[in-house]
């Protein structure tokens, strides 16, 4: 078992059940850990996307900082991507016959030139004003088609809700891992393969290992922050719950699997009844963790 902090000034962790709107959830799921874990290892992400038995770790999660979002819309183009290659080709097509037109135009004039022309020079002349009128009606047809493009068709502002979370920070612990001693040995030394972001390459994200001195499983009425049991939950007045849907699994094919409701808590939670649970004394503090 083995723990790190993960923190930033700004967080993203998009819920794929939502599409046309931007919102977050309250943490990192585990299948945004696994991927935080396989970028410290340098895995690529179609290697662990097929490895079976990736996603069959622990994972619990401490909040360092309370769960706090910031909703805003913001406008973006519709359809730019397109409209842009679109226009980039027809200039490139402009551009690239202009050219053509100008060398053969200078071929002609050396030609014409001269006062006596063989059989060949002559032909070779009429070939170039060939080219010249094919050269001339691309880069028309070209002026047209940008006409076309540019008149009464801009682009579409599109209104995206979206939310961030601020200054996030978590304690997150990971128990069985495939590959614990290799990731223990990577973190202490503040190492990674690939950059860490929260959740969107926007926003950086940082960690710092935690050592599990000792851990011990034991049945547990009061846990520290995280639960995956919703429905044994004491709710306290004074506190604030955070319920979260979320894949634990995702597959080859880039589809989540086994969805699991869990609630984030900014103080202990407390249980109708005890569950199975660990014991964690780590360097950062004492938690009592449940793994999901």
């Amino acid at each position: 078992m083995f723990g790190f902090k993960l923190w930033g000034r700004f967080g993203s962790f998009r819920d794929p059940i939502t599409i046309t709107q931007n919102m977050t959830f309250s943490i990192p799921p585990k299948t945004t850990v696994g991927g935080m874990l396989a970028s410290i290892l340098g895995i690529d992400y179609n290697d662990y996307f097929d490895d079976n038995d990736y996603f069959d770790f622990g994972y619990s999660l401490v909040l360092n900082n309370p769960v706090r979002k910031k909703s805003f819309s913001q406008n973006y183009i519709m359809d730019y991507t397109k409209t842009s290659a679109i226009r980039f080709n027809l200039m490139l097509t402009i551009r690239d016959n202009n050219h053509e037109a100008m060398l053969y135009e200078n071929q002609k004039k050396e030609l014409a030139s001269k006062e006596t022309r063989t059989k060949m020079e002559e032909r070779k002349l009429k070939g170039l004003e060939e080219k010249i009128e094919t050269a001339e009606k691309k880069v028309s047809k070209a002026i047209n088609n940008w006409s076309e493009k540019s008149s009464g068709r801009f682009a579409k502002a599109k209104p995206i809700y979206r939310e961030l979370l601020i200054n996030p920070s978590f304690y997150i612990f990971i128990n069985k891992f495939k590959h614990e001693d290799k990731i223990i040995e990577l973190m202490k030394e503040h190492l990674s393969e690939f950059p860490l972001y929260m959740g969107n390459s926007e926003f950086a994200a940082n960690y710092q290992f935690i050592d599990c001195q000792k851990y011990e499983k034991k049945k547990i009425m009061g846990l520290d922050s995280f639960t995956g049991n919703p429905e044994k939950i004491k709710f306290e007045s004074g506190k604030k719950y955070t319920s979260v849907y979320a894949a634990t699994r995702t597959t080859g094919s880039r589809e989540y699997r086994d969805y699991k409701s869990m609630v984030v808590c900014d103080k202990k939670i407390i249980l109708l009844s005890a569950i199975d649970g660990y014991s964690l004394n780590t360097d950062t503090g004492d938690f009592n963790c449940e793994f999901i």
